[in-house]
């Protein structure tokens, strides 16, 4: 899959700044056993020792730039007192899917955003209680935020009992910040008649409608859904949400979803008039992404920014970026697409392929063919210069068939295409940890560990590692990935 970057006025998301400078806390639970919560403080500070202004990481909170969002659509949501905003709720449980990584958990989070706002129902995050999620209090870790500011010396031990904030968000919530115009600014409702665990039982429903009673005496009816059953869910009631374009008139339904989505007049009216069903689906998502809708919390925006600074991918410049998924993909998702390859290779034989992925030149195709290479008024081919990061699970080996690419120009650089000067970029964690749950989606094969484990300061900074390749990923002026991947769909909806 090759997307270029759609021009700015459909969503599109731009080229956002950063430079390689500080050092990131590559190992969060190292510095806090040797430092003290001052010396923690002074390391996130600006450079010249006051504490770090969250203003910023503005333009690392969301996979967008700041400029393709539109604030009014959150601040009309905060300003909405309507008596009855949260008669009709849609409760998603996220942690009900939180053994999966960040593509998934995601994924799952915007089928929750676009079933919510299609049944016209307010959407409310249910976390579980911290007695009942991992230590920490979420599968993203723990930012040095999550505790108490006062810490002793003897707290700061390696055996030390961490104690996190009571009220700092948890699960999902630690990760996003959940907008105003999605929640109406509802909260879980019928607390004196429901808990955790009932809510649990209850998304298993199917989707099935309850009514509770609140403390106040008012009611709620509610829709449940978590995890599979939210995928379920949406599987089977996607095809449903664009039915109406079957209808020769604009439907009042699809205006009512476009309006929840935080679409203007005009633009809900041109969206109850669409037809074909790819166009409909879309269009969700560049409302989606106006709203901006998937942001992230302040801590996590502060440190993708620290990050990101502490490595050489010239972000000021242009760049395009490949997204590569083996591991574990390849033994179901994207075995047939191995196959389908090697057979145009001339290698029909599905037991016997020369390797069991597909090679990295493949993903350079997307530059091959002399219409692809520019040329000057006399007809002189001119050399383009391109600087690709690429996101992978794999880096070693890729790292090696890069090596074994022709025409080098120096380690990282080839000259493709005789035209195209490619210059390749690396996280550069990847050599040690790459998932949010260790060396895969189902955590460290054994001998792999690294350094943190999965502790709360390890998952933390695999957190803040993976967020800033998809924000790479998202910003890129061309994409190259694969659908077989979560985190290749979510890039792909992400650039709408």
């Amino acid at each position: 899959m090759m997307q270029t970057r759609p021009p700015p006025f459909a969503y599109g998301l731009v080229l956002f700044l950063g430079a390689a400078m500080a050092p990131f806390l590559l190992s969060l639970e190292k510095n806090i056993s040797i430092y003290s919560n001052f010396s923690l403080r002074r390391r996130l500070s600006n450079g010249n020792g006051s504490v770090y202004s969250l203003k910023d990481a503005e333009q690392f909170s969301n996979l967008q730039a700041t400029h393709e969002i539109d604030p009014s659509i959150e601040k009309r949501a905060q300003m909405n007192d309507a008596g009855d905003r949260c008669s009709h709720l849609f409760l998603y449980l996220p942690d009900l899917f939180a053994i999966h990584g960040h593509g998934s958990q995601m994924n799952a989070y915007i089928s929750g955003v676009t079933t919510s706002t299609y049944l016209n129902r307010a959407m409310v995050l249910v976390e579980p209680p911290l007695e009942k999620i991992r230590a920490g209090g979420s599968q993203f870790g723990c930012p040095i935020d999550a505790f108490h500011e006062t810490m002793t010396k003897t707290s700061l031990r390696r055996d030390a009992n961490w104690q996190v904030h009571e009220d700092f968000p948890s699960g999902f919530s630690r990760l996003v910040q959940h907008p105003a115009w999605l929640s109406h600014g509802c909260e879980v409702p019928c607390a004196d008649t429901h808990g955790y665990s009932d809510w649990v039982k209850l998304s298993k429903g199917g989707g099935e409608e309850i009514t509770c009673t609140n403390s106040d005496g008012t009611e709620s009816n509610v829709v449940v859904l978590g995890g599979h059953s939210m995928r379920a869910y949406y599987d089977e009631n996607a095809p449903l949400m664009t039915r109406y374009s079957l209808s020769p008139s604009p439907h009042p339904q699809a205006t009512q979803w476009a309006l929840n989505l935080g679409a203007t007049p005009l633009e809900a009216e041109l969206f109850s008039n669409m037809k074909d069903s790819r166009q409909i689906w879309d269009y969700v998502l560049g409302l989606m992404n106006k709203a901006g809708f998937l942001k992230f919390q302040p801590w996590i925006a502060r440190d993708v920014e620290l990050f990101l600074k502490s490595f050489n991918l010239p972000l000021k410049r242009e760049y395009d970026a490949i997204h590569i998924r083996r591991g574990d993909k390849l033994a179901k998702e994207a075995r047939s697409d191995v196959i389908n390859y090697w057979r145009t290779q001339g290698h029909t034989d599905p037991e016997n392929l020369p390797t069991d992925y597909v090679p990295f030149a493949h993903y350079l195709s997307q530059w091959d063919g002399p219409e692809k290479c520019p040329t000057n008024d006399e007809g002189e081919v001119q050399v383009m210069n391109h600087n690709v990061y690429i996101a992978t699970d794999d880096p070693i080996v890729v790292r090696e068939e890069i090596a074994a690419l022709p025409h080098h120009i120096n380690k990282n650089t080839v000259l493709w295409n005789d035209c195209h000067q490619l210059t390749f970029f690396f996280n550069p964690t990847d050599d040690s940890a790459f998932h949010l749950n260790g060396d895969g989606e189902h955590g460290f094969e054994e001998g792999n560990e690294v350094d943190g484990g999965d502790s709360c300061f390890g998952r933390y900074h695999r957190n803040i590692a993976s967020i800033a390749d998809m924000m790479i990923l998202s910003k890129a002026r061309m994409f190259i990935g694969e659908y077989n991947s979560n985190w290749g769909r979510l890039v792909r909806m992400m650039r709408v």
